[in-house]
């Protein structure tokens, strides 16, 4: 016996053969399925990224690289500078939140981009709300 989401399934396919809509898979016949290449991962997490995937799950550095490339086409197309400039600092927190995730310390020493940044903000004293 069928399990209700078995019949639906059953249903579908049924309905999808019917109206010719389902792809043609005649090249995969008969052939193996090609290899994951999972090299560059160790062999104890192959199996567990292997899961992930095949759930729809991408590492973070991945989505992160994603939502970078998408913001910065966002910025050849916006006109106004009060968005640009937003979208600069959010581009530029993910290039330092990726730098981050990838094992890459931020550089604070005088020559790094950073160390201005962390002094100004050090020197400017905090204003207090009552």
């Amino acid at each position: 016996m069928l399990s209700i989401l078995q019949q639906i399934a059953e249903r579908k396919i049924l309905q999808a053969m019917e109206e010719g809509t389902l792809p043609d898979l005649s090249h995969w016949k008969n052939k193996p399925l090609p290899q994951e290449d999972l090299s560059n991962v160790p062999a104890d997490l192959r199996m567990a990224y292997r899961l992930l995937k095949n759930a729809g799950y991408v590492p973070e550095e991945v989505a992160l690289r994603k939502e970078i490339t998408q913001l910065e086409q966002l910025l050849e197309t916006c006109r106004d500078e009060k968005e640009k400039v937003r979208q600069l600092k959010k581009i530029g927190c993910l290039k330092t939140k990726l730098e981050c995730r990838m094992g890459r310390s931020i550089e604070l020493g005088e020559e790094g981009p950073y160390y201005g940044k962390v002094v100004d903000r050090l020197a400017t004293p905090k204003k207090r709300s009552r």
